[in-house]
């Protein structure tokens, strides 16, 4: 799996397997090009994170690997967790699993660094493998396979990994296998446990419902630590390959962001074949029994999930040709839901005025004045929106239909009225809900406001993160977009992302020895908007770089003065919102 093409990019996918979030060393700077380390030359900066910079290095005969370089001066945890990873790195080898080339320290006189060389994977991450147009169900189903392997060598050999999900999962461009990495938050019965915080390091859309029942059962116990088995690695093999099949994770977020630890806990995950109706009830059976809540009910191991999958993968009554994605498929968002309300308001409207023009169309006194009803519908300038008004009520009241007539005199006008009234609630009659409202009363343009969600904690572990592994502080400020617009309003959805647009960087009171980068360029934050007296208002609770690294955070949104909340600009409706470009996020340890 080596290779000898040109140095990757800095987003390479391989550092979302190799670079862990912890603190970095106080020197950040990066070696220079032709610096030797175990006899391999330093070609270039493969990437940095919070406790790692990882190298593009060429051996003496031209074999080229990633080496990553692990501080030993930062103190006993840290030396401790560098010679932590190499040793669990040393108890692995198969095809699936990244492969640990040599390790050793750095200089030899008076070493500062553990380095350790890994094989260098060239290949995109499994969801953007997966997700892509075009995958078949029998090529997911051969990585999920792929992919158990990899957990049944690992785990056979003692080494829990503690972070699968496809971030950590690379598919080879030479072998076109799944290849598992990142072993940096493992685990051995031999190494120690170093983690202080009830779970440990992981992602929480793949936690177990057993690491959230024992986070509940001994919330607050001083010194309380859940400790992870291989039905917590299986878990996340179910959320992965759901993801794969469906586009989608297995529990939608909470209302107000992060994870809805209650239906982790007591609901069921919608059918696969629900959501996406290539997906046969074989493999959905597979996936589903991976999510069950209590290990007991998942599969016994790891070589019992290749097993099953191995069967699965032989049967004949099964087209493993079919496509799981013909485009790229993503859950349906709020703006998409408007658009469809939307569309069955026009569809009602036009059948309202198809009544109306072949009912009476041709009774209106002529002079080539456009018709009243036709004006009373139409849509109002964006430029200036009117107020709010209240929805009109549900039932079909004869003096209830807001629609202007001609205002003719005489027994024919009257029966005329009564003949149009009627043929409009004719029409409106097969609508129902929003379309209904729309169609008997005058839309909104300014968005719904629903309840303000309460205060809030901050997501298990994002204060302990934002300031100690991202060096943040506490009500700290930092300039984002939503987009590569300017100048003009942009149109934002209730889980629209934000992006830092340029380094964060933390400031050098933290770290003493001038600034480093806490969230890089494009790292992408997600959360949730709502709104309240014509301000939109957000908390962000999860940041993800361009590397794929997640970390739990707490940010709270800003306009560029530093008010909370944002102005919404003209054009706003119902689930559409305008606002600034360019805005603000805060950092806080609890959302008020």
């Amino acid at each position: 799996m080596s290779t000898h093409s040109p140095s990757p990019s800095p987003e390479h996918p391989i550092l979302a397997g190799m670079v862990a979030a912890l603190n970095p060393p106080d020197d950040t700077s990066p070696l220079p090009v032709g610096t030797r380390i175990g006899g391999d030359v330093v070609e270039g900066v493969l990437g940095s994170g919070g406790f790692a910079t990882v190298y593009r290095v060429r051996s003496p005969s031209g074999y080229v690997s990633a080496l990553k370089l692990l501080p030993l001066d930062q103190g006993p945890e840290r030396a401790e967790r560098a010679w932590r990873e190499m040793l669990l790195g040393t108890r692995l080898s198969h095809p699936n699993l990244v492969r640990q080339l040599g390790a050793g320290q750095w200089p030899l006189e008076n070493p500062r660094y553990l380095w350790v060389k890994l094989e260098l994977v060239e290949g995109p991450t499994l969801d953007e493998w997966g997700l892509a147009p075009g995958r078949t169900l029998g090529e997911v189903v051969e990585r999920g396979l792929e992919v158990a392997r990899a957990l049944a060598v690992s785990h056979e050999a003692g080494v829990l990994h503690r972070d699968v999900k496809e971030a950590n999962i690379l598919v080879s461009q030479s072998t076109g296998q799944a290849v598992l990495v990142d072993f940096g938050v493992g685990y051995h019965p031999a190494c120690p446990t170093l983690t202080k915080g009830m779970f440990p390091p992981g992602t929480p859309a793949y936690r177990a419902p057993e690491a959230w029942a024992y986070g509940r059962a001994h919330a607050g116990e001083p010194g309380a630590h859940y400790r992870a088995g291989p039905g917590d690695d299986l878990y996340a093999v179910g959320v992965v390959l759901y993801r794969l099949l469906t586009g989608r994770f297995p529990f939608r977020p909470a209302e107000h962001g992060g994870e809805d630890v209650e239906a982790v806990l007591h609901r069921a995950p919608l059918p696969l074949h629900l959501v996406n109706p290539q997906v046969p009830l074989a493999v959905e059976e597979v996936c589903l029994r991976l999510l069950a809540k209590t290990p007991e009910a998942r599969y016994p191991d790891a070589v019992t999930l290749c097993q099953v999958l191995e069967e699965l993968r032989a049967r004949t009554d099964v087209d493993w040709t079919r496509v799981l994605h013909p485009e790229r498929w993503r859950p349906m968002k709020p703006w998409a839901r408007w658009r469809r309300v939307l569309a069955v308001v026009g569809v009602g409207l036009a059948v309202a005025l198809g009544a109306w023009w072949l009912g009476f169309g041709r009774e209106v006194a002529p002079g080539g004045r456009t018709p009243e009803p036709v004006r009373a519908v139409a849509a109002p300038s964006a430029e200036a929106p009117p107020p709010p008004a209240a929805a009109p009520p549900l039932a079909l009241r004869k003096d209830s239909v807001p629609v202007k007539q001609q205002q003719t005199s005489g027994p024919q006008s009257e029966a005329t009225s009564k003949r149009r009234g009627s043929a409009v609630r004719t029409a409106c009659l097969g609508l129902t809900g929003a379309a209904l409202q729309a169609c008997l009363g005058t839309p909104q343009q300014v968005p719904s406001e629903p309840l303000a969600p309460p205060p809030q904690a901050c997501p298990a572990g994002a204060v302990e993160t934002m300031t100690n592994t991202l060096g943040l502080r506490i009500g700290e400020r930092n300039a984002v977009d939503w987009s590569d617009v300017r100048g003009r309003s942009v149109h934002v959805q209730e889980d629209a992302t934000l992006r830092v647009g340029g380094d964060w960087e933390a400031g050098a009171n933290r770290f003493g020895k001038g600034w480093k980068v806490a969230l890089p360029n494009k790292t992408r934050l997600f959360g949730r908007l709502y709104v309240k007296e014509g301000r939109v208002y957000g908390r962000f609770t999860e940041a993800r770089t361009p590397q794929g690294v997640l970390y739990p955070v707490c940010l709270e949104l800003l306009d560029t003065g530093g008010n909370v909340g944002l102005e919404l600009q003209p054009g706003s409706g119902p689930g559409k919102m305008m606002v600034d470009p360019v805005v603000e996020v805060r950092v806080v340890d609890r959302f008020p």
